[in-house]
This record gives C-alpha cells, sequence and structure tokens, in this order.
C-alpha cells in the first residue's frame, strides 16, 4: 500500500508520507504540530466501575478521548 503525502491544513506545505503512515488522521505538517504544541488535546477519564457508597475497592480503567485543536491559518 503506498501512502501518498498530504497538504498541510494549516501552511499549505507538504505532510510527509512517513507522518501520513504513522498517524492516518493528521492534517498538519511537523512544524506546524510543533508551533501549536500538537495536533489534538488527549483527555483521560477514569472509569467508575463501583457501586456509589461501596466501599470496596475498584480497579477500573480508563477512557481517552482525543479532540483535535482548532486550526488557524498560519502567520
Amino acid at each position: 500500500m503506498t501512502i501518498v503525502p498530504r497538504t498541510c491544513e494549516r501552511c499549505g506545505g507538504e505532510v510527509p508520507a512517513e507522518r501520513v503512515e504513522a498517524l492516518p488522521d493528521t492534517w498538519v505538517c511537523v512544524r506546524c504540530s510543533r508551533e501549536i504544541n500538537g495536533e489534538f488535546d488527549v483527555y483521560v477519564i477514569p472509569e467508575q466501575t463501583g457501586k456509589a457508597g461501596s466501599l470496596k475497592k475498584n480497579y477500573g480503567g480508563y477512557t481517552t478521548r482525543k479532540v483535535r485543536k482548532p486550526l488557524r491559518p498560519a502567520e
């Protein structure tokens, strides 16, 4: 499968094929990603699997959520 480079949604430069292969849902080049401190905000949400009021220890997991930051044109 051939990965095709994309155009950066922020500056119009090229997003390298290696970046697209590693991060398939990326829209920005490496330079713009560094300037905006990453393309996504990642939230970690603890899961509550115990009953309310219970003193029993519960070892629930975590869920992660990625939210894309708003992209403003490069200056």
